[in-house]
This record gives structure tokens, sequence and C-alpha cells, in this order.
């Protein structure tokens, strides 16, 4: 009875350790080309940050601009990068069903909207 509620007790601990660990990625990739007709109108609105666009998650701001001009160069594209992705910094959804994100970068450009 004793080893069972040890047992217990050490896997709530470890549970609750690696709930504590995790770490929820500080960047949102927004990526436009694929869709070329809709880019301009989804980057200039201001819910361009759509959820149909979303194709990763990083912890960096410059892991986010790789992965977009990485999926620019695969897909052979002549789009400019400001135009072709969006990486977007703390994403979250509000009551309304709109993203709300704290800051949006571009492209490869390093300027914030």
């Amino acid at each position: 009875m004793t080893s069972t509620i040890s047992k217990l007790l050490l896997a709530a601990i470890g549970l609750s350790v690696a709930m504590g660990c995790t770490r929820t990625p500080e960047w949102t990739l927004f990526y436009v080309a694929d869709n070329p007709e809709h880019a301009e109108k989804a980057i200039a609105s201001a819910n361009m940050v759509q959820t149909d666009f979303i194709l990763g998650y990083f912890d960096t701001l410059e892991q986010c601009q790789s992965k977009g001009t990485g999926m620019l160069r695969l897909q052979g594209s002549s789009m400019p990068a400001a135009q072709a992705f969006v990486c977007a910094q703390q994403c979250q959804v509000d009551d309304n069903e709109q993203l709300n994100c704290q800051r949006q970068v571009l492209g490869g450009a390093l300027d914030a909207l």
C-alpha cells in the first residue's frame, strides 16, 4: 500500500514538473504566398492574421523569418518576402474570435508594423 502511494506521489510530481517546463512559442508564421490572390487583402486588413494562413510556431523571430524565406525558396516564388509572410508575436484569440498579436513583422523586414 505504501509503495502504491509512493508511486502515485512520484507520478504526480513528475507530471507537474513536466507541465511546468512546457513553453508556448513566441512567434507565429502567417504565410500567404500559397494564395497570392488573397495576399494583399490578408496582409492589409486588420485581421490579416487569419488561422487559414498559419504555417508554424517558433521561439524566435529569426526562426520564423527563416522558415518563411525558406518556403519562398522552395516554391520558387518571385513574390517579395514582405508580401509573402508575416511573423507575429504572442498571438491570442479574443472573445470576439479575432486574433490579436502584440507585434507583427512583414517578411524579412526587421521593422515592426
